[in-house]
């Protein structure tokens, strides 16, 4: 790992690939030309000629035989911890009853959510259960994934298996800004979605950034990154692991933020990429961490409590927290925040698959009561009719 100063580390983190004009070029194309788009790109990116793009009814059926023994059990067992977790976060509706007025708050499931499956020849399983169970406890009732033909020009078997295992049966076997393209728009085979989640490489994310207002997304989730910060109670043996795990991703960012010279030392003549920072204090590392607001955020600490209002998507206090518990097992969902926007965006959630809204119902006392106000803020703001409406009322 290098050695690097905050000033190196705000620099680094704001290059930018000169990935817009190939990203927009993608989607005015498939935006054009829909399933023939997808079928070109498909074969461009992935190498994989597609005689179908929708996941028959057969191949859904042969991947089950997939769910067995041991991965079936993990699956099983992840899934009642992931749904434990979500559950909790249903939000409560209300009602404000007084005697001029009536309010609700309510809340609905989102209609249409077409969910991205990343995949490389590895079947990304966890991130199948982390957005199609806080999806479904939601109440979504139309759930859409793409996943990119990747493994031997299909998507891999264990995807389509656990996917079919949580209800889901509508799979399309389309990658990258193609894949967000499509659901954004609707071609032939794929249905015109209302929200986009999952995460992805930097194409995706920048996609999805484009493509927000013509479609919900949830956030901007990858690549994946980790800062961990270690007094010197950290085992080097543990952080080394830790660091290496985000970094195995592809693009994957590794940060080591320490108070103690010797470890970073040490860490970092045995991890080839990624960085790490000397600090003298833990209020200096909360200035560094909040300004990176990363995605997982490793706090190995004699006094963690002050680390716990930190900006970030998820924060994994000691030694015995590595990320892994998080990406896999422990119940929030691992699509997190990115590329310094875990300081306004949170993790992927129930919430992501609601949206919520307001009924009114008042009467004339209301008015009767109130109106004189109303009509003196349209007065204000210069709205005439705005005034007239309420007027129109109180005579």
């Amino acid at each position: 790992m290098e050695k690097i100063s905050f000033d190196q580390l705000k620099v680094i983190l704001k290059k930018e690939g000169e990935i817009e004009k190939d990203v927009k070029e993608i989607i005015d194309i498939v935006k054009k030309e829909g399933d023939k788009a997808i079928l070109y790109f498909t074969e461009k990116f992935d190498k994989v000629k597609l005689e179908n793009i929708k996941v028959s009814d057969n191949y859904i059926k042969e991947s089950r035989k997939y769910l067995k023994g041991e991965i079936f059990e993990y699956i099983k067992e992840a899934k009642g911890r992931i749904e434990k977790y979500h559950k909790k976060q249903l939000p409560v509706e209300f009602k404000l009853k007084e005697k001029e007025i009536e309010i609700e708050f309510k809340f609905t499931p989102i209609e249409k959510v077409g969910i991205y499956i990343p995949s490389g020849q590895s079947p990304l399983i966890s991130t199948c259960l982390m957005t199609i169970i806080p999806a479904k406890i939601a109440g979504v009732k139309e759930i859409y994934i793409s996943s990119p033909p990747s493994f031997n020009g299909k998507i891999h078997p264990l995807i389509i298996a656990t996917c079919n295992y949580l209800g889901v049966k509508d799979i399309f076997s389309v990658g990258g800004v193609q894949a967000i393209t499509a659901f954004a728009f609707g071609t032939e085979t794929i249905p015109k979605v209302d929200l986009i989640v999952g995460p992805g490489n930097k194409y995706v994310n920048f996609a999805k950034k484009l493509l927000y207002g013509e479609i919900g997304i949830d956030l901007l989730a990858g690549p994946s990154e980790v800062v961990i910060f270690s007094d010197n109670s950290g085992r080097e043996d543990f952080i080394e692991y830790d660091l290496k795990a985000q970094i195995e991703h592809k693009d994957g960012l590794g940060i080591l933020i320490t108070t103690d010279e010797k470890i970073g030392n040490s860490i970092s003549q045995k991890i080839k990429d990624g960085y790490w920072l000397l600090v003298k204090d833990e209020k200096e590392a909360i200035e560094i961490i909040n300004y990176i607001s990363p995605e997982h955020l490793q706090v190995i600490s004699k006094k963690p409590n002050i680390f716990k209002n930190c900006k970030a998507g998820a924060i994994f206090i000691g030694n015995y927290t590595p990320v892994v518990i998080g990406d896999y097992f422990a119940g929030p969902s691992h699509v997190l925040p990115t590329g310094l926007t875990g300081r306004f965006s949170s993790g992927l959630n129930v919430l992501n698959f609601l949206r919520s809204y307001a009924i009114i119902k008042c009467r004339k006392e209301f008015i009767k009561k109130y109106g004189k106000y109303i009509e003196k803020i349209a007065e204000i703001e210069g709205l005439e009719n705005h005034k007239n409406s309420i007027k129109a009322r109180n005579l």
